[in-house]
């Protein structure tokens, strides 16, 4: 155990415990109940493609945002999975109970000379992969292409926790013998100062940086850093042991213990601390095995229930005030040394940077702030309800003037280096030496905006907006629609236009041209601004349904996304909206000040179902999609991932272009899935985009999809010449030889009578026989019957022999009856008949030979049957003959009969056996094959015998 001794002295993290923050969504969570395989997570990585995986106790996980996905790999399910890396080439390999795998294009490989050897850490070097076994082996992995190779570099006694590099040498980490060198195979004892015995993990953030995580007790830090090897040094203090570390942006470290929860370290400095109890749950452990930072910056702890999620940047909401009053606020502002200051309907307060609280300015008590700004000067100037006051930031901080009493100030701005306010019910006024002016008399003014010292634009209530340059103000006619509205405030410059804020929407003006952009919205503040990354021009304002965020698409116009209390915002209820540092906007809210995140981290788009007339794969996208004739349809749905966007807030942007570049179908929705139908034979280009919840798209998903034509049709062009030869031909046989047509006519119809019959005959045929199955039944089974009763009375030894003989010709009878007349057709249905034929075959003619055999039919069978009663006899006739010489001759020992209806082929009837193979046009014409050729043609169906794919014959009849 690492002594507490070693701890540097600083502030007791006890005494700087993080409280939660009370936006929820800032924490999220994966367990059993979302489908994770066990809720001890032991590490986590993620790929380029964005999927998050998981390794638990019961199996590898893969998270897409959306659904926990497991039974991955036959080789990997339900075993232990201990540790994941991703390597450079977007590899992912996996450490488990049984040795270690990666993942690559879409499947799992083992490492062959890992396997059945526990694999518990992994290190991906420069050029080689480096895992360790926990009894004391490492390997040497070399992967080049798809050739994979291993040697063992180390094998001894030692319990093995970690591996890694520390300067060009490498090192594991030992449970009970602190950290080895491994050397020319074998492993050498490095004596540090401090020296730690247990080290449970390592991580290397720079060539000269690394970080230890040792046992410690309780009251001591297992923290400990490497700037210059072999000195060692403790970070932290009472932390317990170290489980895990990961490297955040900006110089973050996270560090998961095993029973402290999680710490989050500024380089070297403790900030914040997260546990069950202070996160409210959401950290669901306090037992962290693994730490990790996404792509997005969002880190994700594995615990023993399961995967925590943790969004240091989601919404942070800020109470100003245990004062409900002190909490509405009205506006926003930040001063050019960076000081925020907030006015609320009950004072102004000055955000303390250091100490994160806002503090009440003294001089505003109880004063209902409408605006702030900033004169040349070092003076804040603050129109309230009741008055302008001017109050000096340096020196003595106090209120200098009241400059405005008893008026009521909407809104203050510097322009062309002087400043104006709107007086409500007085005006727009310019402050001077002597006091203040009026510059517009128009009284209703509630704000003012200086478009780069152009233009001074202000809105009324229910009068329209004027523009002042300085010298005269005037209204622009374009801008009559604006009088129906009050603007509330105004934004942007006049290369991207002017964005009014009104009660009934947001407006812009640009081009001369008047545009309603977002309707329906009462609207109080908008700003506009740029992303670094893109240069995209994106709009957001303030509404009492949340904060918007629209954006210009070419091809769709303005497209906006919405985010309030579902994304993390304390109230949706905003009225103010503040662009600060670091791509943070403050919002002002009837609930306190919200500071939100802008992050410029792409989402990821990756496909998910492409769907024809059968299902593509994904790579097929590659080399494109070839849809052959007469296909003409294509669905397409796509996969969005982020971690800070929910999946129900991405939009996605669909567009279908031609083989000449032309634009011919698009789609905007919240729907991931677009159809393509009725497409023309030509080559098309597909490009789909996601946009996440700040409307940051995804690189383009693009694929090509060629739709073939018809074939060219030869064969139709031959039969069609050979066909117009015949009609000639025809047409000059119907003249000179209309007797032959004559002939043909007289034969068919003497066919078709000589058909009908021979179905006649053979009906007469069948009523003979069922005369003769009759007349047995009646006369000859009632005279058997009556000797039977006659030998009951016969007192000898012989009558019991007598009467058995009796009862066997009886039933031998009963059998040539059925025979000659299935009763069964007219007792229980064709169906049924047809199942009972096969039972009786295989009972009466196999000689007690085991013969396993199967009826299959739909129950709708004899509803939908549309034979009649003659044809329903000949076929069963067939079935019986074919069954028949199936168990008499091929030594089967499997039949299976089916029927069914279908629209192509009418009835089928099927019969198939594993018996011996024969070809029915080279055997020997038999009385049976040729009974069944006859009983076909009566009934106008199609019989065919052919080979089974694994072995005995199949028999079809399909009567149309």
């Amino acid at each position: 155990m690492l002594s507490g001794a070693f701890a540097q002295t600083e502030p007791s993290i006890e005494e700087n415990i993080f409280q939660s923050s009370k936006n929820l969504h800032q924490w999220g969570n994966i367990s059993s109940f979302n489908g994770l395989p066990s809720e001890r997570v032991n590490a986590i990585a993620q790929t380029k493609d964005g999927f998050l995986w998981f390794a638990t106790d019961n199996g590898l996980a893969k998270f897409d945002g959306r659904r926990v996905q497991t039974n991955l790999s036959t080789g990997l399910s339900s075993l232990r999975v201990l540790s994941l890396q991703n390597d450079a080439e977007d590899t992912l390999w996996i450490g488990t109970e049984k040795g270690a795998f990666y993942y690559e294009n879409g499947f799992f490989q083992p490492v062959q000379i890992t396997a059945d050897k526990e694999i518990n850490a992994i290190y991906i070097g420069s050029a080689n992969i480096f895992l360790t076994n926990p009894n004391g082996t490492v390997f040497q992995i070399n992967k080049e292409g798809e050739s994979v190779k291993g040697k063992i570099i180390l094998e001894s006694s030692l319990p093995i926790r970690s591996i890694s590099e520390i300067g060009n040498q490498l090192f594991v980490g030992t449970f009970d013998s602190g950290l080895q060198k491994i050397k020319d195979g074998k492993a050498e004892q490095i004596l540090t100062r401090p020296r730690p015995f247990f080290i449970n993990v390592m991580a290397k953030k720079s060539v000269g940086e690394v970080w230890f995580g040792t046992t410690a007790s309780s009251e001591g830090s297992g923290l400990l850093l490497t700037e210059n090897f072999p000195d060692l040094q403790f970070i932290g203090e009472k932390l317990g042991n170290i489980s895990s570390i990961a490297f955040g942006e900006n110089n973050q470290n996270w560090i998961g213990t095993d029973e402290r929860g999680a710490y989050l370290f500024d380089g070297q400095k403790f900030n914040k601390r997260f546990t069950f109890e202070n996160t409210s749950g959401g950290l669901r452990s306090n037992k962290i095995f693994a730490a990790f930072v996404d792509r997005e910056g969002v880190i994700w702890f594995g615990t023993e229930k399961g995967v925590s999620r943790y969004d240091p940047k989601s919404p942070r909401n800020e109470r100003i005030s245990d004062d409900v009053q002190s909490n509405f606020v009205r506006t926003l502002f930040q001063s050019n040394d960076g000081k925020t200051y907030a006015g609320t309907y009950r004072g102004l307060y000055e955000l303390d940077e250091p100490a994160g609280v806002w503090q009440a300015v003294r001089g505003f008590e109880n004063r209902r702030i409408y605006a702030i700004s900033k004169t040349a000067g070092n003076n804040l100037l603050v129109g309230s309800a009741s008055s302008l006051t001017a109050k000096n930031l340096s020196g003595s901080n106090q209120i200098v003037s009241r400059l405005a009493e008893d008026k009521s100030i909407r809104d203050i701005e510097q322009f062309q280096g002087e400043t104006y306010f709107s007086s409500f019910g007085e005006g727009l006024k310019k402050i001077n030496e002597t006091g203040d002016s009026i510059i517009s008399s128009e009284p209703n003014i509630i704000s003012i905006y200086n478009e780069t010292d152009k233009n001074l634009w202000f809105g009324t209530i229910n009068k329209g907006v004027f523009v002042f340059d300085g010298k005269s103000i005037l209204q622009k006619p374009e801008l009559e629609e604006l009088k129906k509205v009050a603007v509330t405030a105004i934004g942007g410059n006049e290369a991207d236009g002017i964005w009014f804020a009104a009660d009934k929407g947001l407006y812009l003006l640009k081009d001369g041209k008047l545009q309603l952009v977002l309707d329906k919205q009462n609207v109080r503040d908008v700003f506009t601004t740029r992303t670094a990354k893109t240069d995209q021009l994106q709009v957001w304002c303030a509404t009492e349904n949340g904060l918007f965020n629209l954006i210009f698409d070419e091809n769709f116009g303005w497209i906006s996304s919405r985010i309030d209390i579902e994304q993390g915002l304390a109230s949706q209820n905003i009225f103010a909206i503040l662009p600060v540092a670091d791509s943070s906007i403050l919002i002002g809210t009837n609930r306190g000040v919200i500071n939100y995140s802008i992050t410029e981290t792409r989402p990821l788009l990756v496909p998910n179902r492409i769907l024809s007339q059968r299902i593509h794969q994904t790579n097929e996208l590659k080399t494109g999609i070839n849809l052959n004739y007469p296909q003409n349809s294509l669905s397409v749905d796509v996969l969005a991932i982020s971690s800070r966007t929910f999946p129900e807030q991405f939009q996605y942007s669909f567009l279908l272009f031609n083989g000449n570049n032309e634009l011919i179908d698009k789609k905007f929705s919240e729907e991931s899935q677009f159809l393509m139908d009725k497409l023309e034979p030509d080559t098309y280009r597909v490009e789909v985009r996601a946009f996440d919840k700040n409307l940051l798209a995804s690189e383009p998903l693009t694929f090509n999809v060629k739709v073939e034509q018809a074939p060219f049709p030869l064969i139709a062009t031959i039969l069609g010449v050979l066909l117009v030869i015949a009609l000639a031909a025809l047409f000059w046989a119907f003249f000179s030889q209309r007797k032959i047509f004559q002939t043909s006519e007289e034969l068919a119809r003497t066919n078709k009578e000589l058909n009908n019959a021979r179905l006649s005959l053979a009906n007469e045929a069948e009523r003979e026989r069922h005369r003769i199955s009759r007349d047995l039944h009646d006369q000859t089974l009632a005279d058997l019957r009556h000797l039977i009763l006659m030998t009951d009375e016969v007192e000898s030894e012989e009558a019991g022999k007598f009467r058995t003989e009796i009862e066997s010709v009886s039933d031998e009878i009963r059998r040539i009856c059925e025979d000659l007349s299935p009763s069964v057709l007219e007792n229980i249905g064709f169906a049924a008949a047809l199942e009972w034929a096969l039972g009786n075959s295989v009972e009466q003619v196999s000689q007690g030979r085991n013969i396993e055999h199967e009826f299959l039919a739909p129950e709708s069978l004899e509803n939908n049957l549309e034979l009649t009663r003659s044809e329903q006899l000949q076929i069963y006739r067939i079935a019986q003959e074919v069954l028949n010489n199936i168990v008499r001759h091929s030594g089967a020992t499997k039949i299976i009969m089916s029927a069914e209806i279908s629209i192509e082929k009418g009835f089928l009837l099927k019969i198939q056996d594993n018996g011996i193979i024969f070809n029915p046009d080279k055997s020997k014409k038999g009385r049976g094959l040729a009974n069944i050729g006859a009983r076909a043609k009566l009934i106008e169906s199609d019989i065919r015998w052919k080979k089974s794919k694994d072995k005995g014959m199949i028999f079809t009849l399909a009567k149309i």
